[in-house]
């Protein structure tokens, strides 16, 4: 009995270890989506593989993951033992779990790569699939993941050009919300207060001022309610069918962002264009994976009208040069393309000459929104000083006033 007791005890100890130790390193759990058993695991590794069901996977690992599996492969790796290499070599616990599945399904199941990846969406885009599929179908899988690793780069670069012109502006103007609330809160009240003991007739901006003030410090739970509502609705609006192609319409007709993101549009649909006939996809196919990169609704259902009218027989440059929404220069280029037979070439190069423009304008961006800020943060001070200081400066008629 002696020896008995603490055998049990230690089982007991390391059964209520387990969890903790999962939970410091939680890719030595082996799990294959759709297959592992978790219903009866520990409520805390539950709770944790919530968190990690759920984590957030950029385009940079995406991008490293294609171009090592195209390394992979090309040194004569087998493709599933290249997917468990590297699910074994990633940091990233979900992507891990989701490399491990698609190896499975492919082993044991007999799917494609591109059947496989189909099953995850949240991380492998609809275009990446069909690029995939279309790769497998002519043979040429090395070139696809190459291309898709390309493509995955050139759109990444793009994205933090265009995040990083849009960084000051929206750190002013964070800044401009914050001093505002603070002036709101703390120093018209104490005003308020003031001018009320004073008496007295005050200008409009300050009754405007002190109105806006008690407004805001009385019912400031129902106003970040409403603005975090219209945020919430914004954003799913923005989500839906309908949404997007009123945002993305607004936003090719709209003055202050036309030239910009039409140049955007064109150096995507250039340089992914020129990736995809590259890589030996073929035309019709191209163009529908074509459609489903460009970002913009609007422009995807020209490409898409595209790729119809060139099935029916219609010159491919001629079908650009119809569309609304794509740049006449990319069929004008196309046109000289298929006279020389080099279309792929004359496409990047489109897109290398496009991309620096966009690279200039993304620069020179900050200085387009600047005198527009320093003009708006000018009227705001203005009018705080006219509101605030005025009165100030009457004290003594609203001391006489009050006497």
């Amino acid at each position: 009995m002696s020896t008995a007791k603490p055998q049990n005890t230690t089982a007991t100890s390391q059964a209520a270890y387990k969890p903790f130790d999962l939970l410091k390193k939680p890719k030595q759990r082996a799990v294959i989506y759709g297959l592992t058993n978790r219903q009866n695991d520990h409520w805390l590794i539950k709770a944790n593989d919530l968190l990690l069901d759920h984590q957030p996977f950029n385009l940079k690992d995406k991008a490293r993951f294609f171009h090592s599996l195209k390394l992979l492969v090309n040194s004569g790796v087998q493709f599933t033992r290249a997917l468990e290499m590297l699910s074994d070599r990633t940091q990233h616990v979900r992507f891990s779990r989701i490399l491990k599945t698609v190896a499975y399904d492919m082993q044991q199941n007999g799917l494609s790569f591109s059947g496989a990846i189909q099953k995850h969406p949240s991380i492998f885009e609809q275009s990446e699939v069909k690029m995939i599929y279309s790769g497998e179908l002519t043979g040429k899988i090395n070139a696809t993941l190459e291309a898709i690793a390309t493509q995955l780069q050139k759109n990444i670069e793009l994205e933090m050009r265009v995040k990083s012109a849009l960084m000051y502006p929206a750190t002013v103007v964070g800044a401009i919300i914050l001093a505002g609330a603070a002036v709101m809160f703390f120093i018209v009240p104490k005003l308020t207060s003031l001018f009320a003991e004073l008496g007295g007739q005050l200008p409009l901006s300050t009754r405007i001022l002190m109105n806006t003030s008690e407004i805001i410090v009385s019912y400031w739970w129902l106003l970040l309610f409403g603005i975090a509502g219209a945020i919430t609705w914004f954003i799913q609006w923005k989500s839906s069918e309908e949404g997007q192609r009123s945002w993305h319409h607004f936003i090719l007709n709209f003055p202050l962002t036309k030239n910009i993101v039409s140049n955007i549009q064109v150096t995507k649909i250039t340089l992914n264009f020129a990736t995809l006939l590259s890589a030996g996809i073929p035309l019709s196919k191209a163009l529908r994976v074509l459609g489903e990169i460009v970002p913009n609704k609007i422009v995807g259902d020209d490409l898409f009208d595209i790729e119809v009218k060139v099935r029916n027989g219609d010159p491919l440059h001629q079908s650009f040069l119809d569309a609304k929404h794509i740049d006449s220069v990319v069929g004008e280029i196309l046109e000289v393309g298929e006279k020389t037979g080099h279309m792929a070439e004359v496409l990047q190069k489109l897109g290398d000459q496009y991309d620096l423009e966009v690279e200039s304008q993304l620069k020179n961006l900050s200085t387009i929104i600047e005198p527009i800020i320093i003009l708006f943060v000018g009227v705001a001070v203005a009018f705080l000083i006219f509101a605030v200081l005025m009165p100030i400066f009457n004290l003594q008629d609203l001391f006489a006033a009050s006497a």
